[in-house]
């Protein structure tokens, strides 16, 4: 059964049992509700396709793993989701349970389940206000100390409200060099498609991680609307994933870049991967804020 937040301006739309997913976001613009997510009409589609749409939760890791394992303390570990790469987490596409509801305050939690070698859960808390959406996530361990990451995968309209080609600012210092969708290990300046400093996306397709972030906030302008939308991001190591496509654009706030598994049995630095213990969870906040302020 959805879930609805409401405050001024703004209502959003929660799934607990397909995913545990933010469903939609609607802005009221001129009187009327626009969507500000890329989501199915029905949500019980985000079943038949748990990839597309909404605001998903990806743990106990964010994006691929590179051919379903990684090696951690000695041992070997298979990751099965039906994919080349492991993708994106245990939890997408699991009913998760809610913990509270009081006000504009949404908490759910989910068991990271059989396909993960450790007992575990992954945990999410909403807060909606006026101009704001404020998102916490943990990742929890139940007996024994293991590798996690986590993120959000949001899907965002590149033309929300008929408003032009958005604009986005990731204020990054590097960004991971990839083969095959994933990183190869070393770490680049941005410049030339990979740079993003609030031009129009155009035709650009990315799939890129970025990190270095300084400061740690993702701004977005759809300029004929004069809406502006910064997503502030608290994590140990801020990374940012940003997959465009040709109707939206996805940047996916999370605690390392794809493949960190790999990338940390490597011995590379700064790769984000935390070790989750019982009392210890693996953290990540991000807070959405709008202006909306009219054509001019």
């Amino acid at each position: 059964m959805a879930i609805e937040l409401r405050t001024a301006g703004a209502r959003a739309i929660f799934e607990p049992t397909y995913g545990g997913r933010l469903h939609q976001l609607f802005l009221e613009v001129d009187g009327g509700d626009e969507s500000l997510l890329l989501a199915p009409d029905d949500p019980a589609d985000d079943v038949r396709n748990p990839l597309l749409g909404g605001c998903y939760p990806m743990a106990p890791w964010p994006n691929r793993v590179r051919d379903g394992h990684f090696k951690w303390r000695g041992s070997e570990h298979e990751l099965r989701n039906g994919r080349e790469h492991a993708l994106h987490g245990l939890v997408l596409d699991q009913p998760w349970t809610v913990v509270a509801r009081v006000g504009r305050v949404l908490e759910m939690i989910c068991p990271l389940g059989a396909g993960w070698p450790w007992e575990g859960s992954c945990w999410q808390r909403f807060e909606l206000g006026p101009g704001f959406l404020a998102m916490k996530m943990e990742v929890r361990s139940e007996r024994e100390a293991f590798p996690a990451g986590c993120g959000w995968h949001p899907w965002l309209v590149r033309s929300f409200a008929r408003a032009g080609d958005v604009r986005v600012s990731v204020p990054a210092r590097e960004y991971y060099e990839r083969e095959s969708r994933l990183p190869t290990g070393r770490r680049l300046a941005p410049e030339g498609r990979t740079l993003l400093e609030g031009a129009p996306l155009g035709n650009r397709q990315l799939d890129d991680c970025y990190s270095g972030l300084s400061p740690s906030a993702v701004t977005f302008e759809w300029p004929r609307l004069t809406l502006t939308l910064t997503m502030t991001i608290t994590a140990a190591e801020p990374h940012v994933q940003v997959f465009a496509t040709d109707n939206a654009v996805c940047v996916e706030p999370q605690t390392c870049p794809p493949d960190a598994f790999g990338l940390a049995a490597r011995g590379l630095p700064g790769t984000g991967l935390a070790i989750v213990e019982p009392g210890r969870p693996l953290q990540l906040g991000c807070r959405w804020t709008w202006e909306l302020r009219g054509p001019p």
